[in-house]
């Protein structure tokens, strides 16, 4: 899978990601966004529509939930899901809420295992990234 070489390893941050990068934030005040990446042998990991449910409702508009956009394609033979939110996101835990974030989050379904991916930051440093995180999709194999 292709990557921008902007696009910073960072050590995992939690138990199951496999792999993080920062992705730089556009602005000079503003925090880099954060892609992360999960790999589950076939079946492990949960539902996929649970997976993207929790994903989705990380994200608020107000007091109700924001949002959110799925999709689902296949991509050189294998199942995508995806979702696109955009609001406060609460990330998990007692996190204080961070407005005007964005996400794109996609589930592949490859042979023998379930590759979870997403980025998380400020609207803008994602936006400003979506083709490098298609491009991305269409380059698994």
């Amino acid at each position: 899978m292709p990557k921008p070489v902007t696009w910073v390893w960072t050590a995992p941050s939690m138990q199951f990601r496999a792999l993080q990068y920062a992705v730089p934030a556009l602005g000079v005040n503003s925090p880099a966004a954060e892609l992360v990446f999960s790999v589950f042998p076939a079946g492990d990991g949960g539902p996929v529509d649970a997976n993207l449910d929790r994903w989705s409702n990380q994200f608020r508009s107000g007091a109700a939930a924001a949002e959110s956009k799925r999709s689902q394609a296949t991509v050189n033979g294998m199942q995508v899901s995806r979702v696109e939110s955009v609001g406060d996101y609460m990330g998990m835990g007692a996190a204080a809420p961070r407005p005007g974030y964005m996400q794109l989050g996609a589930i592949v379904q490859a042979p023998g295992r379930t590759v979870f991916m997403k980025v998380v930051g400020p609207q803008a440093t994602v936006e400003s990234n979506r083709a490098a995180f298609e491009a991305m999709i269409a380059g698994i194999h």
